[in-house]
């Protein structure tokens, strides 16, 4: 009997997982409108949102704990249907918000939440799958076909919603909860994996796991050059997220257009994703300091194009080149981080990794956000750009020569303590 609830459990869980994910990878017909509403709609200063994604930041450095002990506690089905809940309310909170203090509350909500999903979504997954040497595969198959619809279905929600937005404001906003809601009925259709007993202790190893992350980072050289990467890399990427919406709301740019520019930009970023082989194959080590140089590249051309483009039309048609250039970039990039992070590990030391390197990517996203938005505060958003791109180009140059000896360096040019989690 209980071979067969096991077996009917990972057919269902295999099954579902894919339509689950393609609705709840991210918020769908929010991106983009978001950052309309709440400056025009709830007369939010854009540079007060830019910081309220740095409280973002520093929610999600705190909700890894607690994330871990809520999925310990709850198992993993349970702790994806609190997790939806969460961001049910975080809609809530948006729709009904008036002011900066009911923002940061509903950051709050969404940062334990995603921090939940983080972590349960991929487990639950993978003690769906059954032991099998394929298991790896499939659990990349799976998973892709998920996020490939997300893709997809987001893309076309982002067109919908910001002609919707033209009618009614609200509308994308109701639309995006209506998703998440039925996003939490969809969770409760999963099996638990795992049995109840197994879930009723809180495994207190998960700390001294993640103390026991940081103090490899330290020594290893390759580890440090790479997180150290991604910090920059995560910080100006998050900064742009908002950057980019107000300096096409500074052009009086319609939400309508908005919305079409921002799906095709998605596609593209999801296109540069599918390039990353060929990318690296042709950069190799310098693979990174060109992705970073590039994106740097297109947010200094971006603040240039804005400021051009109050006098000349064709200034903005710079700004969606420099936009095209961004999304390949950023969807390069996304892919080979994980790809460089996972060659140096394996499966004893990477989920330590991975929760490290969240860690201080949520740590540093934070400060980097608050500089952004002290900067859009007092200067239009296309002078803010310039700046940050200018700062931002400076420390890649000067990670990339520190990474030179550090990363991509022959087998046994490294120590044996460096190469001992070595695939």
């Amino acid at each position: 009997m209980e071979q067969v609830d096991k077996t009917q459990m990972r057919k269902r869980n295999m099954k579902l997982f894919p339509s689950y994910k393609k609705f709840s990878w991210d918020y769908i017909f929010f991106y983009t409108i978001n950052f309309l509403f709440l400056t025009q709609i709830k007369g939010i200063n854009p540079a007060d949102i830019v910081l309220i994604d740095s409280f973002y930041y520093l929610f999600s450095t705190i909700a890894q704990i607690p994330a871990t002990i809520i999925i310990e506690f709850l198992g993993r089905k349970n702790s994806l249907i609190f997790a939806n809940i969460l961001n049910c309310l975080y809609m809530i909170v948006i729709i009904f918000s008036e002011n900066l203090f009911n923002l940061i509350f509903a950051e709050c909500l969404s940062s334990l939440a995603f921090a939940i999903k983080g972590s349960a979504e991929p487990s639950l997954l993978n003690e769906s799958i059954p032991p099998t040497k394929k298991k790896s595969e499939i659990f990349a198959k799976i998973n892709e076909k998920g996020m490939s619809s997300y893709y997809l279905i987001n893309g076309v929600a982002t067109v919908l919603a910001g002609f919707l937005y033209e009618i009614n404001p609200y509308i994308p906003i109701i639309l995006s909860l209506i998703t998440v809601i039925m996003v939490t009925i969809l969770a409760t259709l999963f099996i638990e994996p795992i049995p109840k007993s197994k879930n009723s202790k809180i495994n207190i190893n998960q700390i001294k796991e993640i103390k026991d992350s940081f103090k490899f980072i330290l020594k290893s050289e390759r580890i440090k050059s790479l997180i150290l990467f991604s910090v920059l890399m995560t910080g100006i990427l998050g900064v742009l997220s908002n950057y980019e919406i107000s300096l096409l709301e500074d052009l009086d740019v319609s939400a309508s257009i908005l919305g079409i520019l921002f799906a095709v930009l998605e596609v593209i970023a999801s296109l540069g994703t599918k390039k990353q082989d060929k990318f690296h194959n042709k950069y190799t080590n310098k693979s990174l300091t060109v992705i970073g140089i590039a994106i740097t590249g297109s947010c200094i051309v971006s603040g240039f194009a804005g400021i051009l483009s109050k006098e000349y039309k064709i200034g903005i048609i710079l700004i969606i080149a420099a936009y095209l250039i961004k999304y390949i970039c950023g969807g390069i990039y996304y892919a080979l981080i994980e790809k460089y992070l996972s060659n140096f590990t394996n499966k004893d030391i990477d989920t330590k990794i991975y929760t490290a390197n969240n860690c201080i990517r949520s740590i540093s996203g934070a400060g980097i956000g608050i500089m952004a938005s002290f900067l859009l505060d007092r200067m239009e958003t296309a002078y803010c750009m310039i700046i940050i791109g200018g700062i931002f180009a400076i420390l890649i140059v000067l990670v990339s020569k520190y990474m030179k000896k550090r990363v991509g360096l022959r087998p046994e040019e490294y120590s044996k303590e460096e190469v001992k989690y070595d695939k």
